[in-house]
This record gives C-alpha cells, structure tokens and sequence, in this order.
C-alpha cells in the first residue's frame, strides 16, 4: 500500500497475497507475522544490517544475509519493474520539491529479527510483513526506505509493489503521505483528522503497484473479476479505513488502473496533470464528473478479461 511518509497502514489493516516478490504503498502490506516484540538492544542498524550493495542509482540494499545471487536477482527484477515504469509513462519528470532520488532496502535476516529491531530503527510497528516509508520527500537529506525481511528460502515479499510505490510517490504524486487523499491516520504518521472526503487516492496507488508488479499476469484479482463485485466509480472511493478490505484495496485497484490504462488512457493522463502539481481538489472534482459513466463498460470489459482467462486456462487432469 502506498503510505509516502515515514510509515504506512498499521498491519491489521492489510493483509496481501504472499507472493515472493510482488507486492504494498507505501503503508504496510500485511502478511501473517508473529506478534511484534521490542528489542531492547541498542545494535545500530548500520551494525545490524552489515552488507550493502549499490543496484543502481535508484536503489540501494542494505541486509542481514543476502547472498550475492539474491541481491542480483532484487536488482534485476527491480530495473526491469523501474523500466516498465519509465516507459509506461514516457519517461516522466519528478514531481516538484521531490528529493528522494533513490530508495535504500533494508532486509532483515528473518521475522525474528525484524520484529525485534526494525521498530527502534525506524520507529515502525513491525506486526506485519514490511513498510515503504517514504519521509518528507521535500526535506533535504531525506531517505525514502523499505523495511522488510527475508522469509524461509530467502525469499523477500513485496519488493516490486513497494519499489513502484517509491516511483510512483516520485513521479506521479505531489508531497507526502499526508498531502494524498485517503483516510487512515494511523502510525507512524498519526496523518491530522478529519480525512478528506473521497474520492482518494488509494485505487491508484495500490492498483498501480500491483499492476506494475504483476502485468497482465495477476490471477488472484482476474478470478474475481469473473465476480463483477463492483462498479468501478464505487472504487474510486475505495479507503484504507472505509470501503476497504484487501481485495478491494489491491486486486479490484489492479483491475481499475489496468482498465485505464488499456480504455480509458486520455482520462487517466489528465488525472495525472492534477496529481503531479498537487492540485487534489481538481482530481476529486474530474473524478465526480466522471461518475458512473465508464461502469458499463468496465463491467464488459471485466466479462471479457474473465472470459480471456478462462479460455487459455487449460483442464486440469484428475485422476480416477
């Protein structure tokens, strides 16, 4: 989920698709995790997370016990999600007074040791399955970070979503987590009640960060759009809060932004206009003026997308 400054939705909110390499904005992406403990050492995270590696100018690892092939297979896959990215939307400029010119990962060895110092390191909870904090992007010296760990096999949930948090918050979406529309006020950002009204934001930045995660190949949310739950104007007002639920937040967002993107391009660039000056009173207002009026076709648009799925899906075998 995309939360920009420095924390994200409290894990009890967000429960994603644990998927090795996928998925979260910025909020904290939920995966089932022990319960958060308190490390009561005073070991540096400097000290603690020993080895860095330079994948680019953009990005940055910091970890407990990644192998050489596994921070080249992170690097890898993360400047293959930032192309796809660039190219998408043409090579954008950032945003104004954005100076999170590179996003640092720090993987903790294992659960264990996450929830046990990751909280004093970052001033996070840690009852959930990692954070993309992205600070105040305005203020000099500001360091947007992920926080996350490796689970058994290696293996590190949630890095491509979370990346294309980080690139979205950079080059779509002015200020910080506060400064978007949504309504969760929770820590560590604490953001200032009452929350705007919606339409916000959140269809966007967790639709987009599975879209750009998964591509066309994101099963979970085509089975339900066999379902046809919702309209897509209702997702438009889709919170992390209210109208929320994990599906909704992240495979029904997937489905609203890949449907712009494939049928509704000239509306979704002019979203973007507002978006990237900060101008949030005039997405809301382009949003209501939209209201119903794409429903019926994305409705159409879901049955053929499900339709699709199901004819390339081949029979499974049974056996007697």
């Amino acid at each position: 989920m995309y939360l920009s400054k420095t924390a994200v939705l409290s894990a009890a909110l967000l429960w994603l698709n644990a998927a090795p390499v996928v998925a979260g904005t910025a909020a904290a992406d939920a995966v089932t995790a022990e319960p958060a403990t308190t490390g009561t050492s005073s070991t540096s995270v400097s000290a603690l997370l020993t080895q860095v590696h330079q994948c680019s100018a953009t990005l940055q690892l910091r970890s407990a016990a990644l192998t050489d092939s596994q921070e080249s297979q992170i690097c890898q896959q993360l400047s293959e999600v930032e192309q796809r990215f660039q190219h998408i939307f043409e090579n954008p400029s950032p945003v104004s007074y954005d100076g999170n010119h590179m996003l640092r990962a720090n993987i903790y060895a294992s659960q264990p040791q996450y929830a046990a110092y990751a909280g004093q390191h970052f001033l996070m909870p840690t009852n959930n399955g990692g954070m993309y904090l992205e600070g105040l992007p305005h203020q000099a010296g500001n360091q947007a970070e992920f926080v996350a760990y490796q689970h058994a096999g290696g293996a590190v949930w949630n890095l491509a979503h979370e990346y294309v948090h980080y690139l979205d918050g950079r080059f779509n979406l002015f200020g910080d987590f506060c400064a978007n529309l949504h309504d969760s006020h929770a820590a560590p950002e604490n953001c200032p009640r009452p929350a705007p009204q919606s339409p916000y934001l959140v269809w966007w930045t967790e639709g987009m960060a599975e879209y750009l995660a998964h591509g066309d190949n994101n099963q979970a949310a085509i089975k339900l759009a066999k379902e046809a739950g919702f309209a897509l104007s209702a997702l438009f007002h889709t919170g992390y809060e209210s109208n929320s639920g994990s599906d909704r937040i992240y495979r029904w967002g997937y489905l609203a932004v890949r449907y712009m993107f494939e049928k509704q391009r000239n509306k979704l660039d002019q979203m973007l206009q507002f978006t990237r000056n900060g101008d949030y009173p005039r997405y809301q207002a382009l949003v209501l003026s939209w209201g119903s009026s794409m429903d019926e076709d994305f409705a159409l648009w879901l049955q053929q997308l499900a339709t699709a799925s199901s004819a390339t899906t081949k029979p499974t075998a049974t056996s007697p």
